[in-house]
This record gives C-alpha cells, sequence and structure tokens, in this order.
C-alpha cells in the first residue's frame, strides 16, 4: 500500500519563517493556488482516499484534492503538527542563529521537548498510529494489502511530522538536512507482516505528489520500519518515566 504525506500549502507565516506548530493559520493566496495545482496533477482513479490534519491549513489543502479526485475527505487528529509551545510564532532563521544548538536538537533528537511543546518522539507516536489506523481503514477488502500500481492514499499533513517521520523511517546519518516544502510530498510503502504488524518505508521524498502514483522502475530495494514499534518506543518511554 502507497501512502503519500503531502505538507499543507503556504501560510503567511510560512512566507515570513515564523514556527506555526499547532496555530490554526489558514492557506494564504499562494498556498491556494499551489493547493489548487497540485489537486489537478492528481489523476482521478490513482487514489482511493484523502486524510488530513484538522488544522486549517492541511484541511484546506486536502480538500481541494478531494474534490478532484472525489473520494472521501478524513480528518486524523494524528496527523497535526507538533506543538511547539514557547517557539511558536518565532522567527525560524532568527532562532536558528541565536540558539543553534536547540534548533539542532528539535529537528533531530526526538528526546527533546521545547519549552510548553511536544517531545519528538510523541509526535512519532500519535503519526505512526495515524499512519496504521490510514492503512488498516484502505487495506483491501480480503484484509491483503493494496501494492501499486492499486490506488494511493494522500494524507495532508505538516513539516515538523513529516521531519520527525522521515528520519524514523531512513538511516540517521542519511536523513535529509531540510524540511520538506509547501505542497511536496514524501512517498510512503506499507507492508504487512506475517503476524499483522504494520512496517514502513520511504520510497521518495519531497517530490510533486504525482510522482508517487507510479513505483519507480527498477525499484530500489526498501528497508521497512515496525510502524507499531515506534508507537510504543514513546509508550515504553513514557513507563520508564513514571517509575
Amino acid at each position: 500500500m502507497r501512502i503519500v504525506l503531502l505538507r499543507h500549502g503556504q501560510t503567511d507565516r510560512n512566507a515570513t519563517d515564523r514556527f506555526q506548530a499547532q496555530a490554526d493559520v489558514p492557506l494564504n493566496d499562494t498556498g491556494m493556488r499551489q493547493a489548487q495545482e497540485i489537486a489537478r496533477s492528481l489523476r482521478p482513479g490513482s487514489w482511493s482516499a484523502v486524510y488530513s490534519s484538522p488544522l486549517a491549513r492541511a484541511a484546506q489543502t486536502a480538500a481541494y484534492a478531494a474534490g478532484r479526485l472525489g473520494v472521501p475527505h478524513r480528518r486524523l487528529d494524528g496527523l497535526r503538527e507538533r506543538d511547539l509551545g514557547t517557539l511558536d510564532g518565532q522567527n525560524r532563521a532568527e532562532f536558528a542563529r541565536q540558539h543553534p544548538r536547540t534548533m539542532r536538537r528539535l529537528l533531530t533528537d526526538p528526546g527533546y521537548a521545547p519549552p510548553g511543546g511536544e517531545a519528538g518522539r510523541a509526535v512519532l507516536c500519535r503519526s505512526a498510529a495515524a499512519l496504521r489506523t490510514i492503512a488498516e481503514a484502505e487495506a483491501a477488502p480480503d484484509g491483503t494489502d493494496r501494492t501499486p500500481p492499486a490506488p494511493a492514499v494522500l494524507a495532508v499533513t505538516h513539516g515538523g511530522v513529516l521531519n520527525l517521520l522521515t528520519r524514523a523511517l531512513v538511516d540517521p546519518v542519511a536523513s535529509p538536512e531540510v524540511l520538506v516544502g509547501t505542497c511536496a510530498a514524501v512517498c510512503v510503502d506499507v507492508e504487512w507482516s506475517a503476524d499483522g504488524r504494520p512496517h514502513a518505508a520511504l520510497r521518495r521524498w519531497n517530490v510533486a505528489p504525482h510522482e508517487c502514483e507510479e513505483a519507480p522502475v527498477p525499484a530500489p530495494p526498501l528497508s521497512f520500519v515496525d510502524l507499531d514499534a515506534l508507537v510504543l518506543d514513546e509508550l515504553n518511554s513514557k513507563e520508564v518515566t513514571r517509575t
């Protein structure tokens, strides 16, 4: 099964390079044009459903795609952006200049939580659970995998979520250093193990979503990560903390 994770279109905060976290900022005019262009690029019949974060910028982007494709649009709270606490609203570049170590921890250390905000590991837990929910909901009627070229699923989410998921699905040394652009996508393939656990692998990163409609030929070998393990890692971490 293919799940294509799309970053939402541009907002005014994106345009001014400010953290927006869970602030419910809508798309600006550029973002609406981006979302419309992305929707027009998608081929009806190649997609089975559209999911999104409940935040306005993601839901608006998803609505254009769902309308174009004629498929359901469902909101999943697990796809919501990371809570950045006191960082929300600050200028990203200025913060990075003043606090380079903290900025690097924010981007690369899943154990780090900004003051008043969410640890990266907690975001990984809920976003991995959201991927599992999507995979279960969109499985073929007989319970087997849908593999390309079967219809893919579009899930509209946020840059912080995509950064964390990307790093969890690849070798940390090979992790990209820049965030996925607005209205760019991460292509993830999901398979089920014999014991019913979903495993995900990164197929493509920072591409136009329509590029994920077909598998690349020849397809390179993939390294799959157990999504349930990402969820349990956070739950176990909380258990250790309590004791």
